[in-house]
């Protein structure tokens, strides 16, 4: 996948995850102390984890007060608690007993960054309780794990047979991040996304298109790819555009239905703009060509208008 295909499809999960309320797995920002200036050991700290190749914007908070007043470097507690496992089963003893909102945010934050095998059971644990918070906690720590895990595979595949709420379902798709994978183990991901981009709720439909096409490039796929770009939801429309750039999958009647929308002066300017971004990966005939300079011009004014 290269990067245009990359972006196109970040920039639509985000936006198809902003139609379904709201990720999953999302880290809830710690409390932090405020202060007029960070104490000199703090700054140091900072310094030090910036010389250690941090990145500049790292999802995770630089300190963390864990309920007390003093803060404390992220990565000196990660460092910690990645080389001591007493201090870890320490960790995890906390994060049991917590009951103050904040605190149990920022060790979250700190267990999903440690990760690990302790890390992992602790989560399957948690995500297998039938307390609503337990499981939540569970589920966002196992995000910090690859789909090559079938543990992990199999507990997402589980709860998304349980049905129930469609939010949720999205929310839990969400995770399903593409791995390389056998491709017996990969089958049972790959029939789950496809049941769900038939859902009758358009924010899981949305986000079942877009993962399928990142697992899956199978005639199957195709076609349901091409029912997607037909769809009267804006956001299963862009989320099947968005998988067709992402993937391999390139068809005639994939193409047509990009045409079409992109000469369609009904159709949304988005709509007509994805498609238009999408069709340059087609093999295009001369008359096909002169629809799809047509449409990036109209594509280049209507950004310009919005800009």
């Amino acid at each position: 996948m290269n990067f245009k295909h990359a972006l196109s499809i970040a920039v639509v999960s985000a936006v198809a995850g902003a139609f379904a309320g709201g990720a999953y797995v999302a880290h809830r920002a710690p409390a932090v102390p405020t202060r007029d200036a960070r104490p000199p050991a703090a700054e140091t700290d900072a310094n030090a984890h910036r010389a250690n190749g941090a990145q500049p914007h790292s999802p995770y908070p630089d300190y963390l007060s864990l309920g007390g007043d003093a803060p404390v470097s992220f990565e000196s507690l990660r460092q910690r608690a990645s080389r001591d496992p007493a201090f870890l089963q320490s960790l995890l003893q906390r994060f049991r007993n917590e009951t103050d909102p904040a605190a149990r945010g920022e060790l979250l934050s700190l267990l999903n960054a440690v990760s690990g095998e302790e890390v992992l059971r602790f989560a399957l644990s948690l995500s297998a309780s039938t307390r609503a918070q337990d499981e939540r906690d569970g589920l966002a720590l196992l995000g910090a794990y690859s789909m090559d895990r079938a543990e992990v595979r199999q507990t997402l595949l589980a709860k998304l047979e349980q049905g129930g709420d469609p939010q949720r379902r999205t929310e839990l798709v969400a995770m399903l991040t593409p791995a390389t994978l056998p491709s017996e183990d990969a089958a049972p991901v790959v029939a789950q996304l496809a049941a769900l981009a038939r859902d009758p709720d358009p924010a899981l439909r949305a986000q079942a298109v877009l993962q399928l096409a990142q697992w899956d490039d199978s005639e199957q796929t195709e076609d349901l790819l091409h029912r997607a770009i037909l769809d009267p939801s804006a956001p299963v429309r862009a989320s099947a555009i968005a998988g067709v750039q992402g993937s391999r999958l390139r068809s005639d009647r994939l193409k047509e239905a990009l045409l079409d929308i992109a000469a369609d002066p009904a159709s949304s300017a988005a709509d007509r703009g994805a498609a238009t971004f999408a069709l340059q990966d087609f093999r295009l005939n001369r008359a096909e060509y002169g629809i799809w300079r047509r449409a990036q011009a109209q594509a280049d004014a209507d950004s310009g208008e919005g800009g």
